[in-house]
């Protein structure tokens, strides 16, 4: 049966004004307002036969130098069946104005420096993010749990270093290693489905850490059971970082070992949130004309796991310099869904949503927005983001993936490395147990690029009262499930907050805490004190010292306060911010207190006392 897609292309309601076009800055919310309420009008004329609009020329200018393009969104793989995964990787296929489902977009995203196929280099993603790909990472591995084999990736990754003057990085020299599930160079999986997925995050992992050992995990199939055995043999091995560039939907719930397997306290396990965007709404684009909606109404596991770093995709628009001009939550679905349909496969757009199963860590359910989220006692990812929209993508090269070389690839396959990678730069989990614990710690800070516009659900950003309820849609009588935030799944009455959605400040589910300003939102971060009490005392005397502690994660508390009295004595322990004590020897002291919180982080504090 013919797949066709719903669309707002021909609509107009009185006093609202359709755009046809978009310019290669996404993502603003006033327009998709419109197109979501011109959309919701139309979609719930129930029964509606909806066919596909002619492709239409964009209205755009040419931008300065030529360097304006179009092209098409392809995902690399299938949708995954239950209890098995899928790829989150999209490759741009070069097209004329005039291609059914083309849009415009800018080479790099708008930076001078460009690669083969079009989209950013090794060198952009280090400008945008702020880190030297050079600096740091030794003794870091990055491993990467793919399924298939990808039987050219040693040389495709030499080719891709080759091209940017980046280290070499080879099994002969330590850097690069291919492996089976067990641990073993051979033998290696027969299928080569995933290879453009493989290419995508060795290169990416090398880009951005060039001096992280890597070690790909090529597992058996996209089952559940193979990919958890990846994850657990990669710790096996000693892996620091862990990426997963996959997820399939959560829709009964996963078992025990399913959690188990990425449950590695002191190992930063990144996943890609999916990119489908809220509760992969955009799957019922594929319905079949009469047949049930695809949309599983569930965030993608391994994601929705507290266990993990749940990575979101976001637009990056850059300077021609290379520095980031400005971030958006990566959203082609939903109000555009007129390219959809021209194109007749969803566009992509980030994952995310309310667990059905999971409960959300503390750091998370402390936050002082996260009744604006309507998940409850609910895990919502993502942690953080980093770029992931094809069209403004990252350049890879693959001989396997079908003969193609270089090519542009986004999705969130793309922003699940760059994170794991960037991690590494920084020294990994620095014994923090979950390390996405760390990136609420820096929340709002400066080494953070807060996103705060567009969404990833239908709406894209829009609220109750700009584009009505989408979770009341229906085609031919049958419910497409929950599309977007701004409602909840039933009901007629606006949800108390949008923010499970909708981008925000400090915070929000689509992007998480935001994205990386440099390394600072990854590195150790605990309780702060300040010690106030006499600074010169009389030796024989007791005296006391009293700190103000901070603790910087959500819902942290101090736990205990250990002082060092820094004269050879032993050690006084207190749950109370204030300690005595007697110097017996007269000389110049320090005292140095550790301060520990709930969550078993540590920071201190010292201060200087003279003893006469």
């Amino acid at each position: 049966m013919k797949r066709r897609s719903i669309s707002s292309h021909h609509l107009h309601l009185p006093g609202a004004v359709v755009e046809s076009t978009r310019s290669p800055q996404r993502s603003t919310r006033g327009r998709l307002g419109v197109l979501c309420s011109t959309a919701l009008a139309f979609l719930l004329v129930a029964g509606s036969q909806l066919g596909a609009p002619a492709a239409h020329a964009s209205g755009l200018s040419r931008s300065e130098g030529g360097l304006t393009r179009f092209a098409v969104a392809v995902p690399l793989c299938p949708p995954a069946k239950p209890r098995h995964v899928t790829c989150f990787a999209i490759k741009l296929e070069r097209a004329t104005s005039t291609t059914p489902g083309a849009r415009p977009f800018r080479l790099a995203a708008g930076a001078a420096t460009i690669g083969p196929a079009g989209g950013l280099t090794p060198g952009d993603l280090a400008t945008a993010y702020g880190y030297s790909s050079t600096a740091t990472g030794a003794g870091q591995t990055v491993a990467i749990i793919d399924w298939g084999d990808d039987p050219t990736i040693a040389t495709d990754l030499n080719t891709f270093d080759s091209q940017y003057g980046l280290s070499t990085c080879t099994t002969a020299n330590g850097c690069f290693n291919k492996l089976n599930q067990a641990g073993a160079t051979s033998p290696l999986p027969t299928d080569q489905g995933a290879a453009g997925e493989i290419s995508l995050d060795v290169e990416a992992v090398h880009a951005v850490c060039q001096k992280c050992r890597i070690d790909l995990i090529e597992v058996n199939s996209n089952a559940f059971t193979n990919t958890e055995a990846g994850v657990n043999e990669a710790v096996k091995l000693g892996a620091t970082e862990i990426s997963n560039s996959y997820g399939g939907a959560d829709t009964s719930g996963v078992g025990a070992t399913d959690i188990a397997a990425y449950n590695h306290r002191g190992v930063v396990i990144t996943v890609s949130t999916g990119d489908d965007g809220y509760y992969s709404f955009d799957r019922w684009v594929h319905t079949p004309i009469g047949g049930p909606a695809a949309n599983p109404s569930a965030p993608n596991f391994p994601a929705e796991l507290a266990t993990v770093v749940a990575v979101g995709g976001t637009s990056l628009y850059l300077n021609q310099n290379g520095t980031r001009q400005s971030e958006t939550v990566w959203n082609e679905n939903g109000a555009q869904d007129h390219v959809e349909s021209a194109s007749g496969a969803a566009q992509g757009a980030s994952g995310g949503g309310c667990s059905r199963f999971i409960t959300a860590p503390t750091w998370q359910r402390k936050l002082s927005m996260w009744s604006q989220t309507a998940c409850g006692t609910k895990r919502l990812d993502a942690d953080v983001s980093a770029v992931a929209d094809p069209f403004t993508g990252f350049d890879t090269f693959s001989s396997s993936d079908g003969g193609a070389g270089w090519e542009t690839i986004g999705g969130t396959s793309l922003s699940s490395p760059v994170i794991a990678a960037m991690f590494a730069l920084a020294g990994g989990a620095h014994g923090t147990a979950y390390p996405a614990l760390t990136l609420y710690g820096h929340r709002g800070g400066s080494s953070l690029y807060d996103v705060t516009s567009a969404g990833n659900g239908f709406c894209g950003g829009e609220g109750a009262a700009q584009c009505g309820n989408a979770n009341q849609l229906a085609f031919n009588g049958v419910a497409l499930g929950v599309l977007d935030c701004a409602y909840p799944a039933t009901g007629s009455t606006p949800s108390a907050g949008d923010l499970a959605c909708d981008a925000n400040v400090g915070y929000d589910g689509p992007t998480g805490v935001g994205t990386p300003k440099g390394l600072g939102a990854l590195a150790p971060v605990g309780p702060t004190g300040t010690i106030a009490g006499p600074k010169s005392v009389a030796h024989g005397s007791s005296h006391t010292w009293t700190v103000t502690a901070k603790d910087p994660f959500p819902g942290g508390t101090i736990s205990s306060y250990t002082w060092n009295w820094g004269d050879g004595s032993a050690n006084t322990v207190t749950t109370t911010p204030h300690a005595a004590h007697t110097f017996a020897r007269a000389g110049a002291r320090v005292i140095t207190l550790t301060i520990k919180d709930s969550y078993g982080i540590s920071g201190r504090a010292t201060y200087g006392v003279s003893v006469t």
